[in-house]
C-alpha cells in the first residue's frame, strides 16, 4: 500500500504527457507480459508434450514391432527397424535387450550422451502377441520362449531440440513484447502529444485572457472533456468581453456625467467667482470713498467732541476693510498671485510680536494666551508663516469661552511641530472636515460680523497647500481643539538681519499725480485727502479726460493712478499704455481695484505694476508715491 501511494504521489509531479506515457504503458506492458509468458509457456509445455509423445510412440511401435524379429533371431532387420525409427522419430539412440538384460541391437550412441539432464528417456517391455504365433509364417521358431516377455527396448530423445526451440520461442516473444511496447508507445505519445497540444492552447487562451485580450478564442472540437474545457474557457471569455463592455459603457456614461456635473459646478463656480468679483467691486467703491473721507475729515478736525465720532466710523471702516481683505485673500490664493519666499527665519521672535498683538484681545475676554519658548529656527515664508499663525490664534480667542490659548512647538528630527492649542467648544468629527470650506462658521449663525466671514481656516487650509505644510484637526466637542503644523528646521547662521526701517521722505512739493476712476465721489474724496497732503492731483472720469487736462496744464504727470475696472470694456493697463505711449515717457504709475476675481489678480500681476485694492490705506498710497516719484526722479538724474 505504502509502495502505490508513493507510486502515485510521484506520479503526480509528472508532466500531463508523462502521465499520459505512464498511464498507456504500465498497463499495455503488463498484458503483454502477461500474455506472452502464458502462450509461452502453453508453447513449450506443447513442445514438451510432443517429445514425450514421440518418444513414448517410438518405443511403444518398437515393442510391437520387435517380438517377431527376436523370436525368428532376425536381428539384421531389427537393426533396420532400429535405425528407421530412430530417424523417423529423431531420437539419439535405440536400445534393444533380452528377457534377462542382454544388448540385442542399438543404433546411436548410447554411450557417449551428455548427461541425463540433456535427454529423455522411455521404456517398454517387448512381449509375445496373445495370439497363437506357431501358425504365423513370419516366425522362425529357433527355440521356444520361456515366457512371453522376450526383452525390453529403451529410446532416448535429444533436449536439444527442446532447448532451442524454448530459445526461439523466448526471442519471439521477447521482439513481440518489444513490438508491441513501441507500438503502444507511438499510440500513447501520439496521444499524449494531441492531449498536450490541446491543453497549451488552451493555457495559451486563459494567458491571454490574463493580459485582458479578451478577444481571443480557443479554436478546439467541442468533442471530449478538452473540447468542454476549451467551450468554458470560450463561454468565461465572452462573459467577460460582454462584462467589460457594459463596464465601459457604464464608465463612459458616469464620465460623461461627472464632467457634465463637472461643467456645471464650473460655472457655478464661475458664477460665484464673478458674483463676489462684482459685489465685492460695488461694496468696495463706497468703501474706498467712506474711508478716504473720513481720512480727510480726521486731518481737518480740530475739535474734539466730534474726534470721538470720527474715530467710531474708522473703525467701523476699518472692520469692513478686513473683511473685504479677507475676501481679497481667498481670491489671490485661488488666482495663484502669491508665491512662497522661504528664507531661514527664527520662530521665538514671531511668537514674541504675535504675543503683543493678541494679548490685548485675549485680554478682553478674560482668556489666557501663553506662548511656550520655541528657540528654533525655521525655513519656510515666515509672511506666510504667521498669516497662518495669525488666523487660528484669532479663531482660536474668538471661539473660546473659558480657559485660554496655548501656542507651542515640538522638534521632530528635521522639522518643527507648531500647535495652537484652545479650550473651546471643540468641533464634532463630523464637522472636522468642513470648517476649512469657505464660509463655514460653526458658532455663527446670527452671522455677527465681528467674528469675520468663516474664511479664516480656509485661508490656512490654502496657505497649507501652498507652502507644503500639511494642517491637522485634533479636536473634541466642549474640550477645545488643536491645529498643528510641520515646519522644516533652517539654519540659524543663515538668518538675514533686516535692513532698518528708511526715513520717511516727503513727496516733492512740484509733484503731479493724475488720478483716473469713474465714481465721482471718490475723485472728490481723493481732491480732500491730496489737499491735506499738498500734492497736485489731476482727476478725470477716463482716459481722454485726463489728456484733456495734462495738455492744458502743460506737464507729465510724475504718477497714474488708475482704477482697473473702467467704462466702455477699458481697463487701467489700457489707460496707463495710452497715456505713456501719448506722452513717449515710462511713467510710474499705480493700479488701483476693488475686483477680487482670480483671473483679474492673476491679470494685474503679469502686467508688474504695483497694485492697491480699494478700500485703500491712504498711508499706504502716500508711501506708495512718494517711493515712486523718488524712484522716478533718482532714475533720471543718474
Amino acid at each position: 500500500m505504502n509502495v502505490l501511494r508513493t507510486l502515485f504521489g510521484r506520479l503526480s509531479l509528472l508532466s500531463i504527457r508523462s502521465r499520459v506515457l505512464v498511464i498507456a504503458l504500465l498497463p499495455a506492458l503488463l498484458t503483454e507480459f502477461g500474455l506472452v509468458a502464458y502462450f509461452t509457456t502453453q508453447t513449450l509445455t506443447t513442445a514438451e508434450n510432443a517429445l514425450h509423445a514421440r518418444a513414448a510412440n517410438a518405443a511403444r511401435h518398437l515393442a510391437d514391432a520387435l517380438p517377431y524379429l527376436l523370436v525368428s533371431g532376425d536381428t539384421p532387420r531389427a537393426h533396420a527397424l532400429l535405425k528407421s525409427e530412430a530417424k523417423n522419430s529423431q531420437l539419439a539412440y535405440v536400445l534393444v535387450t533380452d528377457a534377462n538384460g542382454r544388448l540385442i541391437a542399438s543404433t546411436g550412441d548410447a554411450l557417449s550422451t551428455a548427461s541425463p539432464d540433456q535427454h529423455y528417456w522411455q521404456r517398454a517391455e517387448i512381449r509375445l502377441p496373445s495370439a497363437d504365433f506357431h501358425d504365423d509364417p513370419l516366425f522362425v521358431i529357433g527355440t521356444t520362449p520361456s515366457s512371453d516377455l522376450l526383452g525390453g527396448v529403451e529410446v532416448s530423445a535429444s533436449l536439444d531440440q527442446i532447448n532451442a526451440f524454448k530459445r526461439d520461442t523466448l526471442l519471439h516473444a521477447a521482439l513481440l513484447m518489444l513490438v508491441a511496447l513501441l507500438l503502444t508507445g507511438a499510440l500513447a505519445w501520439r496521444m499524449s502529444n494531441r492531449l498536450t497540444g490541446q491543453l497549451r492552447h488552451v493555457g495559451h487562451v486563459v494567458e491571454r485572457l490574463a493580459c485582458n485580450d479578451l478577444t481571443v478564442r480557443a479554436r478546439l472540437a467541442h468533442a471530449g472533456e478538452v473540447g468542454a474545457l476549451a467551450t468554458g474557457v470560450n463561454n468565461m471569455a465572452e462573459a467577460l468581453q460582454a462584462h467589460r463592455s457594459e463596464l465601459e459603457k457604464r464608465i463612459r456614461d458616469a464620465t460623461a456625467d461627472l464632467a457634465a456635473k463637472k461643467t456645471m459646478a464650473e460655472r457655478a463656480n464661475q458664477a460665484k467667482s464673478r458674483f463676489f468679483a462684482a459685489a465685492s467691486h460695488d461694496l468696495r467703491q463706497p468703501l474706498h470713498a467712506l474711508s478716504l473721507f473720513v481720512a480727510a475729515l480726521k486731518a481737518r478736525n480740530h475739535q474734539t467732541e466730534a474726534q470721538t465720532l470720527i474715530d467710531n466710523i474708522e473703525a467701523s471702516t476699518a472692520t469692513m476693510e478686513q473683511l473685504f481683505n479677507a475676501l481679497l485673500d481667498i481670491s489671490r490664493l485661488d488666482a495663484g498671485t502669491i508665491e512662497p519666499h522661504p528664507v531661514h527665519f527664527s520662530l521665538q521672535k514671531m511668537l514674541d510680536d504675535l504675543g503683543k498683538q493678541f494679548r490685548a484681545l485675549a485680554a478682553e475676554k478674560q482668556l489666557r494666551l501663553r506662548f511656550r519658548p520655541c528657540d528654533v529656527t525655521l525655513y519656510s515664508d515666515p509672511l506666510l508663516i504667521e498669516r497662518i499663525l495669525v488666523n487660528l490664534i484669532a479663531n482660536a480667542i474668538r471661539y473660546t469661552d473659558d480657559g485660554g490659548v496655548l501656542v507651542a512647538c515640538q522638534r521632530r528630527g528635521r522639522t518643527v511641530r507648531i500647535s495652537v492649542i484652545d479650550t473651546g467648544r471643540g468641533i464634532s468629527p463630523e464637522q472636522q472636515d468642513s470648517v476649512f470650506h469657505e464660509f463655514v462658521q460653526l458658532h455663527n449663525a446670527a452671522r455677527d460680523r465681528n467674528k469675520g466671514l468663516g474664511l479664516g481656516l480656509a485661508i490656512v487650509s490654502h496657505l497649507g497647500r501652498l507652502l507644503g505644510h500639511r494642517v491637522e484637526l485634533h479636536s473634541r466637542p466642549e474640550h477645545g481643539s488643536i491645529f498643528s503644523f510641520t515646519v522644516p528646521c533652517g539654519d540659524a547662521a543663515l538668518i538675514q538681519t533686516p535692513a532698518a526701517p528708511a526715513t520717511p521722505v516727503q513727496v516733492p512739493g512740484d509733484a503731479l499725480v493724475v488720478l483716473v476712476d469713474d465714481e465721482s465721489a471718490i475723485l472728490r474724496g481723493m481732491s480732500e485727502l491730496f489737499d491735506n497732503w499738498h500734492i497736485d492731483l489731476v482727476t478725470a472720469h477716463n482716459a481722454d479726460e485726463a489728456e484733456q487736462w495734462l495738455d492744458t496744464l502743460g506737464r507729465l504727470p510724475d504718477v497714474i493712478v488708475s482704477d482697473y475696472r473702467l467704462p466702455d470694456d477699458i481697463d487701467g493697463i489700457e489707460v496707463i499704455a495710452r497715456l505713456r505711449q501719448k506722452y513717449g515717457a515710462d511713467i510710474p504709475a499705480i493700479l488701483v481695484t476693488g475686483d477680487t476675481a482670480p483671473d483679474t489678480i492673476l491679470r494685474i500681476s503679469q502686467a508688474g505694476f504695483p497694485l492697491l485694492h480699494k478700500p485703500l490705506r491712504p498711508a499706504k498710497l502716500r508711501a506708495l508715491l512718494t517711493h515712486l516719484i523718488q524712484q522716478a526722479r533718482a532714475k533720471a538724474v543718474g
